[in-house]
């Protein structure tokens, strides 16, 4: 789960549904994004960022770093197999 984005949507008054329409993204789609089932496009995650006011340099932590994305990359979940 990407605790930091919920936790920042959660800080910006903000329910996932009235980001997601802001964003123009499906609010099951913002949920799996959040819930980290689904990582986002960089357009969408640069969409989702300009609406919570995440600075572009931290765009990857939130997005992308690996504890992001259900916690491993996908080399890391391929080796494991």
């Amino acid at each position: 789960m990407r605790v930091t984005l919920a936790r920042i949507r959660e800080s910006a008054n903000l329910t996932q549904a009235q980001l997601s329409s802001s964003a123009q993204i499906s609010q099951g789609y913002y949920s799996d994004i959040e819930g980290g089932v689904r990582c986002p496009s960089p357009r969408v995650a640069l969409r989702i960022a300009r609406v919570l006011g995440i600075k572009d340099q931290d765009i990857y932590s939130v997005f992308y770093a690996p504890q992001a994305c259900g916690g491993a990359s996908p080399k890391q979940k391929e080796a494991a197999v």
